[in-house]
C-alpha cells in the first residue's frame, strides 16, 4: 500500500491506473492537512465539490483503499488547541466536525458504493458506527478505556537514545506514519551542488535542509537546520562507527551513508515490531513508513533519492517487509529478546529456524544461562497462523551477561529461516528464506573485524557474488563507481547480513541512464568500512 499524503494536491488518473495492474493499494487523502479549517457557506460548497469531484474521478479504481478527511487533524491539530486554548476546544471541534463528518462525510458515501471514510488520518476510531442514521459516524476523540487499544498511530521520535526502545513504540491497530530523516548519497549531492559545498556545515545544505523548519523565509534558518543534523549525526555516533577519513568528500560521503544506515535500521525495528503485533492482543494489521521519495536533493525521510537511486532505507524495507520473516524484539526493560516468525500470508506457515550466536570472526559462541541456554546453534520449529506471529524463543539477556564467556562485543546473534506456504491467491507452496540478527551492544563498540568482503560480476547470471571471506559483514552494500553516476542502478538486495564464508547472489535492475562497463567497477564495503581512514 501507498499513502496519497494531503500535500496540496490530488494524484493524477495516471497513478491510480498503474496502482491497478501492480496490486497497490492506495490510501487517498483529501488536500486537508495540519491545519484549521473555515467553516464559512462558501468554503464549505467549494469543498463539498472538490470531494464529489475527486471520488466520482477515482472511484472506479481498484487500488483506492479507502478516504481520509486529512492529514493529523485529530492527533495534532485538536489536540493542539486542547493543549494551547483549551476554552475554545468546543468551537474547534465543531468547526471539525462540519467539515470533515457533516460535509466531506456525504460527499464520500454518496458518490460510492463500499468505499471506508475516515475524517483524520490518525485516529482512536469511532464509538459507534449506524449507517441509518444522516451522519453515520460517532467519534472516540479521548472517549477512551484504560487498557483497550483504538485506532491507528503516527511515531517520530526524534530522541535518537529512544529509537531502539520498545517501550517507546506507539501500540495501536495500523501504524500509518512514522520515520526520521537522513542524507541523500554524495552522487545526489553532486546533481546540485559544487565540489567546495560537499560537506555537512555546507550552507547550501543547512538551508536544504526544513528539519526543523524555518517559521518564515528559509533564507537565515541555520539555527533551527542544525538541530535536525545534529539528530543524524548523534545517531551516528551513538550506534554505529562514525567515519573519520582523509579525504574530505570521502568522509562527507561515508557521513552520508551512515545516516542512512541509522534510519533504515531505526525503520526496520519499528516495521517488525509493528509486523510481530500481528500476533499480539492488539492484532496489528499493517504499517506505512514515511516516506517514499524525494523531491529534490536535500536531507529527508524518504527511501528514494530524487534521481531514483535507492538509500539503505528502501533496501532494508523490501527486506523486513517480506511475506514471511524472523524479528528478534529487545525489550530494554526486561532484558528479553524475543524471538519471532511472523507471516503475512492468509493461509498457514510452517518452517524452521537455525539459531545461536557467532563472534565477529566468524566463529560459533557457546553462551549458556541457566535455562535460558543459548549455547552453540540450535534449530527451531515452527507454526505461524494467517497474519500472523508465533514466539519461537525467548532468551533473558541479564542472565547471558551474567556468563563468564559472554563479552557483549564480541558476538552477534543470528537466525536463518526456511518456510513453507502458499503466497496470497497463489495456488502452488512457496519456500521463504529470512536472515535476521540481534547485537546486544552498538556496532559503535562492537568487536568488528575486516569481513575481507570479494565481489564478482556473473555476465552470464546478471547477479554480483558477494562473499564475506574472513569474517562477519553487516551492513554489507554494494555501490555503483562514482564515475558511473549516470546509470541508476537498483540491486535486488543490499544492506544485507553475511556470515564469515557465505556467499550472496545479487541481482540488480538498470532503471535508467547508461555507463559502458559499470558492472566491472562496482564495489561492496560494510559497516567495518567506517573504521578505515581510507
Amino acid at each position: 500500500m501507498l499513502r496519497v499524503w494531503a500535500s496540496g494536491a490530488y494524484s493524477p488518473d495516471f497513478m491510480y491506473d498503474l496502482a491497478d495492474e501492480m496490486g497497490i493499494l492506495l490510501w487517498s487523502e483529501f488536500e486537508f492537512g495540519d491545519a484549521l479549517y473555515p467553516v464559512t457557506p462558501d468554503f464549505l460548497e467549494n469543498c463539498r465539490q472538490e470531494a464529489v469531484y475527486q471520488v466520482r474521478r477515482v472511484n472506479h479504481h481498484p487500488s483506492l483503499a479507502l478516504w481520509a478527511g486529512g492529514n493529523e487533524l485529530e492527533n495534532l491539530e485538536l489536540a493542539s488547541v486542547n493543549a494551547t486554548a483549551p476554552e475554545q476546544f468546543d468551537r474547534y471541534l465543531h468547526e471539525y466536525e462540519t467539515l470533515f463528518l457533516d460535509v466531506l462525510l456525504p460527499a464520500v458515501y454518496g458518490n460510492s458504493r463500499s468505499i471506508t471514510y475516515m475524517p483524520s488520518s490518525t485516529g482512536n476510531g469511532y464509538l459507534s458506527i449506524n449507517f441509518s442514521n444522516p451522519i453515520p459516524i460517532v467519534e472516540r476523540y479521548n472517549n477512551l478505556t484504560k487498557g483497550s487499544i483504538y485506532g491507528d498511530t503516527d511515531h517520530y521520535d526524534y530522541n535518537y537514545l529512544e529509537a531502539f526502545d520498545l517501550d517507546t513504540y506507539p501500540v495501536g491497530r495500523f501504524a500509518n506514519e512514522f520515520g526520521f530523516h537522513s542524507m541523500p548519497s554524495v552522487e545526489t549531492w553532486r546533481e546540485a551542488l559544487p565540489n567546495d559545498e560537499l560537506h555537512f556545515n555546507s550552507s547550501t545544505i543547512l538551508l536544504r535542509n526544513h528539519h526543523y523548519p524555518a517559521g518564515s523565509l528559509n533564507t537565515t534558518n541555520y539555527a533551527s537546520s542544525n538541530k535536525g543534523m545534529a539528530e543524524m549525526t548523534m545517531a551516528v555516533q551513538q550506534y554505529y562507527p562514525a567515519p573519520n577519513k582523509t579525504d574530505a568528500v570521502a568522509n562527507f560521503s561515508s557521513w552520508c551513508h551512515a545516516t542512512q544506515i541509522f534510519q533504515a535500521d531505526f525503520y526496520k525495528s519499528q516495521i517488525q515490531f509493528y509486523r510481530a503485533g500481528s500476533g499480539f492482543r492488539e492484532r496489528q494489521l499493517g504499517s506505512l513508513y514515511w516516506q517514499l521519495e524525494d523531491i529534490w536533493q536535500a536531507p529527508t525521510w524518504a527511501g528514494i533519492e530524487y534521481s531514483g537511486r535507492w538509500k539503505v532505507l528502501h533496501s532494508v524495507a523490501r527486506d523486513i517487509y517480506q511475506p514471511v520473516i524472523l524479528t528478534p524484539l529487545y525489550n530494554i526493560t526486561s532484558g528479553m529478546m524475543s524471538l519471532y516468525a511472523v507471516s503475512d500470508l492468509w493461509t498457514e506457515v510452517k518452517g524452521s529456524a537455525t539459531i545461536g550466536w557467532v563472534s565477529w570472526e566468524g566463529q560459533p559462541l557457546d553462551y549458556s544461562s541457566g535455562p535460558g541456554s543459548t549455547g552453540g546453534l540450535r534449530t527451531v520449529d515452527f507454526t505461524v497462523g494467517a497474519i500472523n506471529s508465533t514466539l519461537l524463543t525467548s532468551i533473558n539477556m541479564t542472565d547471558v551477561a551474567s556468563t563468564k564467556s559472554f563479552d557483549a562485543r564480541q558476538g552477534v546473534f543470528v537466525a536463518n529461516m526456511t518456510a513453507t506456504g502458499t503466497p496470497i491467491n497463489g495456488k502452488a507452496a512457496k519456500t521463504y528464506k529470512h536472515t535476521n540478527t540481534f547485537t546486544p551492544t552498538p556496532l559503535a563498540s562492537a568487536a568488528l573485524v575486516n569481513p575481507a568482503l570479494r565481489i564478482r560480476h556473473d555476465k552470464n547470471r546478471r547477479t554480483f557474488e558477494v562473499t564475506a571471506e574472513k569474517g562477519v559483514s553487516a551492513w554489507t552494500w554494494l555501490r555503483v563507481a562514482e564515475e558511473d553516476s549516470p546509470v541508476i542502478v537498483a540491486f535486488d538486495e543490499n544492506a544485507f547480513f553475511l556470515k564469515r564464508g557465505e556467499t550472496q547472489a545479487v541481482g540488480y535492475t538498470i532503471l535508467t541512464g547508461e555507463s559502458a562497463g559499470w558492472e566491472d567497477r562496482v564495489t561492496v564495503e560494510s559497516i567495518y568500512n567506517n573504521t578505515l581512514p581510507d
